[in-house]
């Protein structure tokens, strides 16, 4: 080891560092005044987010060291550019004014680490017992916004979340995907010792291929979350969890828990949409509109195809239409449904659309505006 040049290089660094500093101070300056100049407004637009990390990904891949000066650069991974970045945007939030968050909690769950991988980590997080109470804190004003799931690739729609836009009249600012990657977590670092896997149900059934041929012995045993199941692995010997690999962070004891497999579930794509949903309307810029819009058709028939041949006569296509029992039903239809429909466009510039769907619908509502992702 030269024990003097790894001296100069960490100097290097140290320098650099206090240059990284002073400009991440004037650019949260700058973010501040951003903030009031906005005055109340929205302080979430993930489409400059989203533009801006991409043009930094671009430099990433094309900068290179300039001959005149000979200085040496390292082109970053991509994702990093990613992290860093959405951790910026949220310090710069912060500054602009604090903003809380509710998810299905408690804290370890997927929801949390989905939100966080949107929000970073600067946002307050706010942990739910259950999807009411999510609701019910963003449309009573309690926190700023919720995250929930809205569909899963693999499990179909979360009916329950659904239903609750039923009942509180809150909007959907963004759309986020996240997927799900399944860890075996253990303490123990041989996997044939492993007993007895905690994990919630969901987990251990996505994952239950590999643990029967890799944990063949081993008990599983259901637990009511990935976060509860990683503390009592962590509490136990030859217990392991299956969970997200984030949760070694999390769960701490005298021992910690080691990653010993991922990616372990069945199906590698196993995705989450996720809805952040808030009280007020979306005001952010939105380049590529995608509207979440639920309906009652009148009782009559054809009423449905009437909608859908209205919908297609505008040019709009519809990436989702599904029904669920109305949950406000009118009296004496005990078997009235509400269509929950995702629409490639901005139907709020669309009002000829909106008026004429009136024709064939008891009810209509824009449940929000947004950037599509996909």
């Amino acid at each position: 080891m030269d024990k003097d040049a790894l001296f100069a290089l960490r100097e290097k660094i140290n320098a650099l560092d206090v240059e990284l500093l002073e400009l991440l101070q004037k650019r949260a300056y700058i973010s501040k005044q951003v903030g009031k100049a906005k005055q109340g407004g929205s302080i979430f637009y993930p489409v400059r987010e989203k533009e801006i990390i991409a043009h930094l990904q671009k430099l990433n891949n094309t900068l290179q060291a300039t001959e005149e000066t000979g200085e040496e650069k390292q082109k970053l991974p991509s994702e990093s550019i990613v992290h860093i970045w959405t951790e910026i945007f949220s310090c710069s939030r912060l500054l602009q004014k604090e903003t809380s968050m509710a998810f299905l909690g408690p804290f370890g769950t997927f929801s949390q680490f989905a939100g966080e991988e949107l929000m970073g980590k600067s946002i307050h997080l706010v942990p739910c017992s259950d999807f009411n109470t999510i609701f019910a804190k963003v449309h009573a004003g309690e926190v700023q916004c919720g995250f929930v799931p809205l569909e899963n690739s693999l499990q179909g729609t979360v009916g329950q979340c659904l239903d609750l836009f039923e009942e509180y009249p809150v909007h959907i600012i963004a759309e986020h995907y996240h997927r799900v990657c399944q860890c075996l977590l253990s303490k123990n670092t041989d996997l044939e010792q492993i007993e007895v896997v905690y994990s919630h149900p969901q987990a251990l059934m996505q994952s239950h291929v590999f643990l029967k041929q890799h944990c063949p012995n081993a008990k599983l045993v259901e637990m009511s979350s990935t976060a509860e199941a990683a503390k009592r692995a962590l509490a136990e010997e030859n217990a392991a969890t299956v969970g997200h690999e984030r949760l070694c962070e999390l769960v701490k004891g005298d021992a910690c828990l080691q990653v010993l497999a991922r990616d372990i579930a069945g199906s590698k794509e196993n995705v989450t949409r996720f809805a952040l949903i808030a009280k007020e309307q979306n005001s952010a810029m939105v380049k590529k509109p995608k509207t979440s819009f639920t309906f009652t058709v009148v009782d009559k028939a054809g009423a449905l195809s009437q909608v859908l041949q209205t919908i297609q006569k505008q040019d709009v296509n519809l990436s989702k239409l599904e029904s669920r029992p109305a949950c406000n039903r009118l009296e004496g239809s005990a078997w009235q449904y509400r269509f929950f429909a995702d629409a490639q466009a901005n139907l709020c510039e669309k009002p000829e659309l909106m008026q004429a769907l009136k024709e064939f619908c008891y009810d209509i509502r824009i449940l929000g505006v947004y950037e599509a992702l996909l």
